[in-house]
């Protein structure tokens, strides 16, 4: 995007070197135009301090900063620059401020910057299309962060229901290991009671068993006894 500058650079064609002030601030423009920044943001502030009254070395060093990518002293620099002049000067410093925001992709502030330099010049087309640019970037921007809103919102009713579906899979793997351990008990139960019943019916048997052979040992008692009575009749 293009700086306003007025006719601050043209003053230095019109008394080249008259003074050191001149000078530095010449030397600043040629590294700037040579896209050497840094160096012309060092020249620009010392021709500040030599003439601290002057926005010419501010309007410079804004610029040289503004492509260093220093948008934030940028600003600063046009901000101080804004009050040194008349309402062109303001003008022209609120729409570089406009351009520093638009960079940084600060649409709303870029936007309040460019109507308040049109509020100050109506006239400038520059003003205007950088502020219909600005007002296209935010709608885009607007759009974008709806459309990041709604994956957000989409993947956190995925997550949901992904845990969801884990907590309900823990919960009917708990409720198969109740389950199994429940039917292992009532095996064990039924396996205990039909023990159980094992021994009350071998111990019934055993019982049987000895009456039969005490019946059987009676019997041979008294077969004995008949014997031996029939041996004494003799």
């Amino acid at each position: 995007m293009a700086f306003k500058t007025g006719l601050l650079l043209l003053l230095l064609s019109s008394s080249l070197y008259a003074d050191e002030y001149r000078n530095k601030a010449n030397v600043g423009f040629d590294y700037y135009k040579n896209g050497e920044y840094d160096k012309a943001v060092e020249y620009y502030r010392q021709a500040g301090i030599l003439n601290p009254d002057k926005a010419l070395p501010k309007v410079g060093k804004g610029a040289a900063l503004y492509r260093s990518n220093d948008l934030e002293g940028a600003a600063e620099e046009f901000e101080s620059a804004a009050g040194m002049g008349n309402n062109r000067l303001a003008a022209d410093m609120r729409y570089n401020i406009g351009n520093t925001k638009y960079k940084a992709e600060d649409y709303k502030g870029a936007i309040e910057s460019y109507v308040e330099a049109l509020k100050l010049n109506s006239d400038d087309i520059d003003y205007k299309h950088n502020l219909e640019m600005a007002l296209s970037r935010l709608q885009e921007q607007q759009q974008q962060e709806q459309d990041q809103e709604g994956d957000q919102d989409q993947q956190n009713q995925d997550q949901q229901k992904s845990e969801r579906q884990q907590d309900e899979q823990k919960r009917d793997q708990n409720d198969q290991r109740n389950e199994d351990q429940q039917k292992d008990q009532e095996q064990n139960q039924r396996q205990t009671a039909d023990e159980k019943k094992m021994s009350e019916e071998e111990a019934e048997n055993l019982l049987a068993r000895f009456e039969e052979d005490e019946k059987e040992i009676q019997e041979r008692l008294k077969q004995i006894n008949i014997r031996g009575s029939s041996k004494n009749d003799w």
